[in-house]
């Protein structure tokens, strides 16, 4: 039986290991093995911004709320450096503090969804449905913000069948290398 809650301490190892998967890709420039992504991850996570599903005490899916006092995931340079490799670790801490860390320009009342990860078995059974619902009911503002990449169509799907609308897209630098063109914003506002 799926569960919907917040995070607690006793997730952090098991948040990571999900993030880790769901965005294989993106940190396989950094290093490929996912066991390290998942040690250099894992004490940055700020457990109190998380909701996760889990299904016979396995975490399967995962879905943060930052918002303009912090974000979800800090970067811990040291615990990159000790899983990367100095080098590899110096530049991980480098890139990830601006995509992870950046200061959202945001009101109080408006929550960021990020981090949102469901493993590959779980997909299509409404578990991020299930995560933003789970995030709402226990949140506390008026309105939620997202970025998608313009070829996650299921996502961007599943984001507006739950009422989410898109507000603007913006195109992004190193296409090609990074393998999508646009970033697509949407917008939720509360009843």
């Amino acid at each position: 039986m799926m569960l919907t809650r917040k995070a607690a301490a006793s997730d952090r190892g098991q948040i990571a290991l999900c993030i880790a998967r769901a965005f294989e890709k993106d940190f396989s420039a950094l290093c490929k093995n996912t066991e390290l992504v998942v040690s250099a991850l894992e004490s940055g996570i700020q457990i109190e911004r998380f909701y996760v599903a889990v299904e016979d005490e396995a975490v399967v899916g995962v879905l943060a709320v930052s918002d303009c006092n912090g974000r979800s995931v800090l970067t811990d340079i040291r615990a990159y450096i000790r899983h990367f490799g100095l080098v590899k670790g110096f530049i991980a801490a480098l890139v990830l503090k601006e995509e992870f860390e950046k200061q959202l320009d945001y009101p109080e009342t408006v929550g960021y969804i990020e981090f949102v990860a469901v493993a590959e078995n779980y997909r299509r059974r409404g578990i991020t449905t299930q995560l933003l619902s789970c995030a709402m009911a226990n949140g506390k503002y008026s309105r939620y913000e997202l970025d998608v990449t313009d070829i996650n169509q299921a996502a961007i799907n599943c984001y507006r069948k739950f009422g989410f609308t898109e507000y603007r897209r913006e195109k992004v630098r190193h296409a090609k290398q990074k393998g999508f063109s646009e970033k697509i914003y949407m917008q939720y506002e509360r009843p």
